[in-house]
């Protein structure tokens, strides 16, 4: 009677530890088939990402204003004039909010035909109003290592501008002959809130520049298809 009593506990652990055993396989699958499942599938109760009216716009059919004119042969006069819609499109161009409303705005920049070697760059900032581009800021570069364009992007729904050389500002000196052109040893970086007016200045860091030379970091430009 012992040995039965015995070999029936026997089974019967045996038969819970199989089950056991099912049980906890079965957990694992479910636990890998929901790690290596698709990482794409949205998330309950999540928003959908909202289409930016900004970036419909055609950037190489809108009018530029104030924008540099070296056309004088000798060189000797600058003049400011708009650029129609067709005549001038952007070389980079980024996109963030940097008003702080929760829309983006644009940040685009234009190369100047200055003929010359400088390549300096006008920088326009838009935001949309009534379905339409509005202008916000605009501003010119300086030259490579003197206050030449690094990039300009929205960060902590703010504006953040960088230029090429120390202690480089937009409005104040950029040319200042200090270092070699190409290859500039730091960048200043430079922080606006938005007023509702205007960009003000809140903030300025002098950093080492990475890369040892004077090339944008800005996305480059692609037409809208």
């Amino acid at each position: 009677m012992t040995t039965k009593t015995s070999f029936g506990v026997v089974s019967t652990l045996a038969a819970v530890l199989v089950a056991l055993s099912c049980s906890t396989s079965a957990r694992r699958n479910d636990l890998a088939a929901l790690q290596n499942g698709p990482t794409s599938a949205p998330v309950a109760g999540s928003a959908p990402t909202p289409v930016s009216p900004i970036r419909a716009v055609d950037f190489d059919n809108i009018s530029y204003p104030n924008f540099p004119d070296y056309s004088d042969p000798n060189g000797r006069i600058k003049k400011y004039i708009t650029l129609k819609p067709g005549e001038g499109g952007p070389n980079f161009l980024n996109y963030g909010d940097i008003t702080g409303d929760g829309l983006e705005e644009a940040m685009v920049a234009l190369g100047i035909d200055n003929h010359g070697s400088a390549i300096p760059y006008y920088v326009y900032i838009f935001g949309v109003e009534n379905g339409k581009p509005k202008l916000l800021w605009d501003f010119e570069t300086g030259d490579r290592a003197d206050g030449g364009l690094r990039n300009v992007y929205a960060d902590k729904a703010g504006l953040v501008i960088e230029l090429f050389g120390k202690d480089r500002v937009i409005g104040e000196q950029l040319y200042r002959g200090e270092e070699g052109l190409c290859c500039p040893s730091s960048f200043t970086r430079t922080r606006y809130r938005w007023t509702g007016q205007r960009f003000e200045e809140i903030s300025k860091d002098v950093l080492k520049n990475p890369t040892g030379d004077a090339n944008v970091v800005m996305p480059q430009y692609a037409p809208n298809k």
